[in-house]
């Protein structure tokens, strides 16, 4: 299933979290060297992520993500499963 504006979704919540523009975020950002998160950051970008797209992601899978496009990937892969949005 493709979600609408996945990309634009992942951003708004990338922005709203780190206080970035818009246009510094790409799917090849890396969330720790080019974004600057940190675990907190990490963990209020699982909870935010899962109430936007009504998911379930496991510390495992927060762990596993390297950049923005890989957030875009988990929620498609998740979405795809069952465990989101119908």
């Amino acid at each position: 299933m493709e979600i609408p504006d996945l990309e634009a979704h992942v951003k708004q919540i990338l922005t709203t979290r780190l206080g970035m523009a818009d246009a510094e975020i790409t799917p090849d950002s890396r969330l720790v060297d080019d974004l600057g998160m940190d675990s907190l950051d990490a963990v209020e970008l699982a909870i935010a992520t899962e109430r936007q797209f009504g998911l379930s992601i496991s510390d495992e899978q927060v762990a596993k993500l390297v950049t923005v496009g890989d957030i875009m990937k988990l929620v498609q892969h998740l979405t795809e499963e069952g465990r989101g949005p119908a």
